[in-house]
């Protein structure tokens, strides 16, 4: 490519910037290839690159609008908006070093934080086993206390009717006795099916859900 040709693609390639600017810049190229000399002057077409490499280099230097850089062999360069480039560049970098820092940061934390984890996760544990402890405790008791409550109700009605015979106020007072014991049977014994039947289950239920959505992050199953 001759001058004459690069000068043209170059003009045209500036052609979205100001007049002004063009100008300037055609000016200056066209001085700087007189000045090379006509023996030079393809050496130095050469080392300045393609016209679309130059007009690229022009146009990203003129980030000042044209007002404090200047025009070189190499494009229009402006040192205070390159440094503001570089600085900008730089803070971008630390920004991501910062980041990566804060991620080792919070992995450390986590590591330091798994012997409280734990221990918290076996005391809820340790309540849960308890309150279902509790509740087994109370499903045995309310068992044999309805049975036991029961096996007295029959032996004191039995015992009550033979009295009547002999000492009716004794018997009547014996059967009314069994049939009271006969009643906390039947509560003792509704306890023990309230238990087994709907209090045993929801508990299960809850606490396995519970330890689901802590391990997996989501509701567990419904047992």
């Amino acid at each position: 490519m001759n001058r004459l040709e690069f000068m043209q693609r170059l003009e045209a390639l500036l052609s979205d910037i100001s007049q002004s600017e063009r100008e300037e810049a055609i000016q200056y190229y066209n001085d700087y290839l007189n000045d090379a000399g006509v023996e030079n002057e393809q050496e130095v077409l050469d080392a300045m690159g393609t016209p679309e490499q130059l007009a690229k280099t022009i146009k990203e230097g003129l980030g000042d609008n044209g007002t404090e850089g200047e025009f070189t062999e190499t494009g229009y360069h402006n040192e205070a908006y390159e440094e503001k480039e570089k600085n900008e560049v730089v803070k971008k970098e630390s920004k991501k070093r910062l980041s990566g820092g804060m991620i080792a940061l919070v992995i450390i934390l986590c590591i330091l934080a798994m012997p409280m984890i734990a221990a918290a996760l076996s005391g809820l544990f340790g309540a849960g086993v308890g309150i279902l402890g509790g509740l087994l405790g109370i499903f045995i008791g309310s068992a044999v206390m309805g049975i036991s409550l029961f096996a007295v109700a029959l032996f004191l009605i039995c015992f009550g009717v033979g009295e009547l015979f002999l000492f009716p106020l004794v018997g009547v007072c014996l059967i009314g006795a069994g049939i009271l014991c006969a009643g906390l049977s039947l509560f003792f014994i509704w306890i023990t099916v309230w238990l087994w039947g709907t209090a045993f289950p929801w508990m299960i239920r809850t606490v396995v859900n519970f330890f689901s959505r802590i391990l997996h992050g989501k509701k567990g199953e419904t047992v």
